[in-house]
């Protein structure tokens, strides 16, 4: 049972993880000299692995596939694959779940619908509609955020998808309702796995942003909402790329302490903000708290990181990676050992909107550099020309993901 506690106390809770950080900490260089980034893979456009030049071709005369309109956002990796999300934020995209092989060629290799053609291209709700991110855990299950719903690309209800990677079978579905995941303005956005049952969801929507929460053995979902979810407003009004992001966007990135820790603590932030919340999962799986607002009284101020940032993830000694977008970087930050926020890598050229990160299982950490913020606003011209506009950057850390 979560003991009834101020705000300090459970600010005295955290300090367990300190200790869990310190007793795992690295002692590997990289702790305290900055890695070596090199890019991975890079697009000019993405294609796919059609089924016949004749589909292709009836793809481009009709519109269904217009190639510089194609965006990428989530990014994850498992035996040898490299899994992407690719939101509909403009017509013209046919695939929303791919993957490439890592070894396929590093410059636009070719994505192949996943798990396959149709199930991308189901006219009704079954199919996959529109997805953002997803997570795969321990057991190579991959979870899916089909909540992409701010576009006129489906009227289909947000809904979390769960592919085993081993089988490559779809094994269960659930549909948010209507009051967690709006169908029209809903933002699925990012999703962290606890492997005690639970995800947890961060909703971008302008209309009703929040902190979502499935529970596995209860198949439900319920909603938190908090200020420290809204925008900050000094933080509005940025460029990147020489091209604004005027948007005010709500709660956005979001990151779990790693397995072992206890209490274990979400943490979160705004787009269009600069603050870092945490709230532990045990006052989240307590449905019950929502019927008053006494459980706001969990959530903690962490800290600032040097910019607005997008997507954000931490490893399994305690260390949040997260993209700095004007600053054109990627930070690091061990939220709970008591070192400040550093920036690992900053390029003006390529690290155009550092979003997803990801880890592999040789030690490499991964961020990918997407310019969503073109992508996304119908104001910029999105040419299709050799310019890269996608690229994933691979830095040592001999760190592994969170769920480990």
């Amino acid at each position: 049972m979560l003991c009834e506690c101020s705000v300090s106390s459970v600010k005295m809770l955290f300090f367990f993880i300190l200790a869990f950080s310190s007793s795992h900490c690295t002692t590997l260089e990289e702790s305290v000299i900055a890695p070596t980034f090199e890019i991975t893979h890079q697009w000019s456009y993405i294609n796919f692995t059609w089924e016949s030049s004749i589909t292709y071709k009836e793809a481009i005369d009709s519109g269904d596939y217009i190639p510089e309109n194609v965006a990428m956002a989530g990014i994850k990796f498992y035996r040898n694959r490299w899994y992407f999300a690719l939101p509909k934020f403009r017509p013209g995209v046919p695939v929303t779940l791919a993957y490439i092989f890592a070894d396929d060629s590093p410059i636009n290799p070719l994505l192949t619908p996943y798990p396959d053609w149709e199930t991308n291209t189901d006219p009704t709700c079954e199919g996959i509609k529109a997805i953002q991110s997803m997570e795969i855990d321990r057991s190579g299950v991959m979870w899916v955020l089909d909540g992409f719903r701010v576009t006129p690309a489906t009227a289909c209800p947000t809904k979390l998808v769960w592919y085993d990677l081993n089988t490559h079978r779809r094994i269960r579905s659930f549909t948010f309702p209507e009051t967690i995941g709006l169908r029209r303005g809903g933002f699925l956005n990012d999703i962290v796995v606890d492997d005690t049952g639970y995800a947890y969801i961060t909703d971008n929507s302008v209309i009703d942003p929040g902190l979502i929460v499935f529970s596995v053995r209860e198949n439900r979902a319920w909603k938190f909402r908090d200020a420290s979810m809204f925008p900050q407003l000094e933080a509005a009004n940025f460029v990147v790329d020489d091209w604004p992001f005027r948007g005010l966007a709500p709660i956005d990135g979001i990151a779990l302490t790693p397995r072992g820790s206890n209490p274990r603590v979400l943490l979160y932030c705004s787009l269009t903000g600069f603050s870092v919340y945490g709230i532990t999962t045990d006052v989240l799986k307590r449905e019950d708290l929502l019927m008053s607002g006494d459980w706001r009284a969990y959530v903690t101020y962490l800290g600032d990181k040097q910019a607005q940032g997008d997507g954000m993830m931490m490893d399994n000694v305690g260390n949040l990676y997260y993209g700095l977008l004007p600053l054109y970087g990627v930070g690091r930050w061990n939220v709970f050992g008591g070192s400040p926020p550093e920036i690992l890598y900053q390029n003006r050229s390529t690290v155009i909107w550092p979003d997803s990160f990801a880890f592999d299982n040789q030690g490499y950490t991964y961020v990918l550099a997407n310019t969503i913020l073109k992508f996304s606003d119908v104001n910029f011209r999105l040419v299709l020309n050799d310019e890269i506009k996608i690229r994933i950057f691979r830095f040592f850390t001999g760190a592994q993901s969170y769920l480990f």
